[in-house]
């Protein structure tokens, strides 16, 4: 046995907790003896992944951080006490090394393994370094990046962790049998990731009725997040649509599987996982991140052919008068959309999750940063 243990941090979505799981297949394909733990945030989206993977998940107590005097005392209580989680962790089952995949969840854990020496590494996920990110960066051993960030931040860029569920396990015909789709009918994607985006699942179903001759053609898959399935579901029958809708689904790869064309948030674990699949998509990045990670996390699929970006406004007819002005060509399946499916498929199957996996485990005995 290797006895090697290693602690993954960070949680919050989906798009934290996918990219922990890529790599932690990829660690467990290496060393089928290494332990390995997962401190997360105390959300459902968490640990209902982790479970559904075979993984417990150990909740913290961490909040984002804020400015405001209220949300600072439960940010620093929060930060306090989950660093004192870690280190009990660190100690109780002898840490070898600690990965942490960004975000406020991960900042407490890159500071307890500081002070204990545990070496950690860091992986980016977005091309605009989020604020606990560029925190923890001096704590960390190892920074990398899985994506070309807009300035300089990392010691190298190492392309995203793709876990298998996320993978098509077969061609579309076979991926739309197995969701209960019409085999030969193409399929849109509508999703605003694990959580669901309120903009596009309001959006959606009246869009799709005010132009029913130009989504005839296609049928219609919508995640809309665990909390939103029931109440899309009513949407699309009062306009008097046929759609699949979802809540979420662990298995993602068979829904990328499916699809001809993607409507989609940007967050990087989305965009990732889109890429992987070879999707065209059409991203509506979250419009109220002061950093607009999620506008720079698809400015390179754009730029390359295989995606285009609409502004998602204030005001839900300004967007949907955007969406349906710019995607009128990929809807009506013209030259457009064969262009951007070639695009899509030139930048498919790039997976660095046995990268990530290999460089995390060669910190082990280094004593930290």
């Amino acid at each position: 046995m290797s006895g090697r243990t290693i602690l993954f941090a960070g949680g919050g979505s989906g798009g934290h907790i996918s990219p922990a799981l890529a790599i932690a297949e990829a660690i467990e394909t290496i060393d089928d003896d290494a332990t390995l733990l997962f401190a997360c945030s105390d959300r459902d989206i968490d640990r209902d992944m982790l479970n559904e993977s075979g993984h417990a998940a150990i909740p913290l107590p961490a909040r984002p951080p804020s400015l405001r005097p209220n949300h600072l005392m439960r940010f620093l209580r929060g930060f306090r006490a989950s660093r004192r989680v870690v280190r009990s962790l660190i100690e109780q089952h002898h840490i070898d090394v600690t990965i942490l995949l960004g975000g406020y969840v991960a900042a407490p854990a890159a500071a307890a393994s500081r002070s204990t020496g545990v070496p950690s590494m860091m992986v980016n996920l977005d091309r605009v370094p989020g604020r606990a990110n560029r925190w923890m960066r001096p704590s960390a051993s190892l920074v990398v990046s899985a994506v070309q960030t807009v300035r300089p931040f990392a010691e190298s860029v190492t392309g995203m962790p793709i876990r298998r569920a996320a993978m098509p396990p077969a061609d579309a015909t076979e991926c739309r049998r197995m969701l209960g789709l019409d085999s030969d009918r193409p399929t849109l994607i509508i999703t605003g990731a694990s959580q669901g985006a309120g903009t596009i699942n309001t959006l959606m179903p009246p869009l799709a009725a005010a132009h029913r001759d130009l989504l005839a053609p296609w049928q219609i898959l919508h995640l809309t997040g665990p909390a939103a399935a029931e109440r899309a579901g009513e949407q699309w029958k009062r306009v008097g649509i046929e759609a699949t809708v979802l809540g979420f689904r662990h298995d993602m790869g068979v829904v990328w599987g499916s699809g001809d064309l993607v409507i989609s948030r940007a967050g990087a674990c989305s965009v990732a996982e889109i890429e992987y699949a070879g999707l065209p998509a059409i991203y509506l990045p979250y419009p109220h991140h002061r950093d607009q990670h999620q506008l720079r996390n698809a400015e390179p699929a754009a730029a390359a052919g295989a995606a285009i970006i609409v502004e998602d406004d204030t005001d839900p007819v300004t967007t949907a008068d955007r969406l349906i002005e710019r995607a009128r060509g990929l809807l009506g399946r013209s030259e457009q959309l064969k262009a951007m499916q070639q695009a899509a498929a030139a930048r498919s199957g790039k997976n660095a999750a046995d990268d990530l996996a290999r460089r995390g485990l060669s910190l082990i005995g280094s004593g930290g940063p």
